[in-house]
């Protein structure tokens, strides 16, 4: 029984057999299909980690990614919100700690896809969070984004992330017209989870791929992903995870809806001749450019 508001009692609802089981079951298929390559895989594994671990999964990344030796690595942390605008949606990286350099790492899983945009806003993050207040633009420090994917084309194009199907693909800035390379203070790295060469970084592509712990080659990764799928805590964190998953993409389903809603009335405001375009905007909480567009949708 549970408190009604009041004081009154409410009898609660209890499953039959059936219903626990069918979810017990559900979980189970869940868990055995569960992967590092997913969103929910990979950030349980990292809230399972000690601190020396995560520092220890950073290095493991870092190094095998870039091809380089890099690290030690401290303040390693799980899902850090960085320092963001004002207005400007969160950005929370799988793994950010720091370099003996006090260089800003991070590291993070994007399977599937790439939404248009993403990195050049988590590039920003990166960037407000490597220079320390009241400091000139010349202390900014050097920072390192590596993004783990198995999506195949660039961000709002149709061609392909990563051709012939290499391992690594790195963002720099080019002049286009002599094909100088401009030093840059953030490394921006794409690794191709689908790469299945035989080498240290095939090894680890493989590694995200397999849902079995026992046939992963990376002592460090089975046995997060042992832990992950077989311990108590693990199930606690998968459960409590992909619930958070889902409310914030519910949350961010019904904003959508309600600027959708906002565009249509302002079509219909527009087509009747109703109201200023800033007082369209006003009424629909649109941005005054956003209803020109509309405005010149509306005229072609």
């Amino acid at each position: 029984m549970v408190l009604q508001e009041g004081g009154d009692r409410m009898p609660v609802k209890k499953r039959s057999d059936h219903e626990v089981e069918s979810f017990e079951q559900r979980l189970e298929e869940y868990r055995r299909k569960l992967t590092l390559k997913t969103d929910v895989g990979f950030r349980v594994a990292g809230r399972l980690c000690s601190g020396p671990e995560l520092e220890q999964l950073m290095n493991l990344l870092a190094d095998v990614i870039t091809g380089r030796k890099t690290g030690p690595f401290h303040d390693v942390q799980t899902q850090k919100d960085l320092i963001t605008v004002t207005g400007a949606k969160s950005v929370e990286p799988d793994l950010f700690g720091n370099d003996e350099e006090d260089g800003i790492w991070c590291a993070e899983v994007q399977n599937e896809s790439i939404e248009a945009g993403r990195i050049e806003v988590e590039r920003a993050h990166l960037v407000l969070n490597g220079l320390p207040g009241g400091k000139p633009y010349s202390c900014l420090k050097k920072s390192h984004m590596i993004w783990m994917t198995d999506a195949i084309h660039i961000p709002g194009t149709g061609r392909p992330l990563f051709p012939d199907g290499q391992p690594v693909v790195r963002l720099e800035t080019v002049d286009s017209a002599t094909g100088r390379r401009f030093p840059d203070r953030t490394e921006v790295i794409l690794f191709n989870l689908r790469y299945k060469g035989n080498s240290k970084r095939g090894d680890l592509a493989h590694d995200f791929r397999e849902t079995d712990p026992k046939k992963m080659k990376n002592p460090l990764l089975r046995e997060l992903m042992q832990r992950v799928k077989y311990t108590e805590k693990g199930e606690m964190e998968m459960c409590e995870l992909t619930r958070q998953i889902f409310q914030d993409g519910k949350t961010e389903g019904l904003q959508e809806g309600e600027i959708r809603s906002s565009r249509k009335t302002a079509e219909q405001l527009l087509q009747m001749g109703i109201g200023s375009l800033q007082q369209i905007a006003k009424a629909t909480r649109l941005s005054l450019s956003e209803v020109q567009k509309l405005q010149a949708k509306l005229n072609t």
